[in-house]
């Protein structure tokens, strides 16, 4: 998905007020199933979609497609492009008008909003490799007490200072890390350097379970700011990655992949 209109200031202030859904291609038959109807060529399923919806998730506001270029133009193509600053204005004002035209109902609910968790740890490292960005891990064995951080820490998360600066994942078992090396199973707000190629991650801290949400501030904020993101250019990632040999395997089938094996011509993004 294009990081150009994402990262864009009025997109990211008008996202504010939408519902922001992130579903990961392969990874659920469900979700496929709702990707799918919202656009597929020749019934393949490619692995990214994009669109705008009406509030109860039905009906396209906007053309879908593979990225938000197919709505608003600019530049298509794998990889992170550069895309024209009147592509991004337009996707921004139309997302101002479209929130215009579905003010919402009620009043917003005290406190916090909940943590955007991804669906698992395995999962959760790949998204933040190729985001380039930490991973929050908030585990315990005990419910109670993972509850109790997720409080403490989604007044955090959703701070100016540290919102969109991670992603999060809740865990439960030690066996969810068997991929994180030099991990010790101890509770507490995990935060995770991911491999080059997502399938594997290293330690960065360990906060303490009890920690309070005006003490983990500071604690947080240091351990994010030892991150250290890929630098490489999307074909030099997919370059080493195949010298590594380096494969991820969905949960469902690549039906990307699986069209272009049978003959299909590789799709436009």
């Amino acid at each position: 998905m294009d990081r150009s209109f994402l990262a864009d200031k009025d997109v990211i202030s008008a996202s504010r007020k939408f519902v922001c859904i992130r579903l990961a291609t392969y990874e659920n038959a469900e979700e496929n199933k709702i990707l799918a109807g919202f656009f597929s060529r020749g019934g393949v399923l490619e692995n990214t979609v994009f669109t705008l919806l009406t509030p109860d998730g039905k009906t396209k506001l906007v053309s879908a497609g593979r990225s938000p270029v197919w709505a608003f133009g600019g530049v298509r193509g794998a990889g992170i492009n550069a895309q024209p600053e009147v592509s991004m204005k337009k996707m921004g004002q139309t997302m101002e008008a479209i929130a215009l035209a579905y003010p919402g109902k009620g009043k917003a609910t005290k406190g916090s909003p909940p943590l955007p968790y991804l669906a698992d740890l395995r999962l959760a490292m790949n998204v933040t490799a190729a985001d380039r960005q930490p991973l929050v891990v908030v585990y315990s064995k005990s419910a109670e007490q993972r509850k109790k951080m997720e409080q403490e820490l989604s007044k955090v998360a959703w701070s100016d200072q540290f919102i969109g600066q991670a992603q999060y994942v809740s865990a439960s078992d030690a066996s969810e890390f068997k991929s994180v090396k030099n991990f010790k199973a101890t509770s507490g707000f995990v935060v995770i350097q991911p491999g080059t190629f997502g399938l594997t991650g290293e330690p960065i801290a360990v906060i303490d379970a009890k920690t309070s949400a005006s003490k983990l501030v500071e604690s947080l904020a240091k351990a994010l700011d030892k991150h250290k993101p890929s630098t490489l250019t999307y074909n030099q990632h997919r370059q080493m990655g195949s010298q590594a040999g380096a494969r991820w395997v969905s949960k469902t089938p690549n039906q990307e992949k699986e069209s272009r094996r049978g003959g299909g011509r590789r799709p436009q993004r």
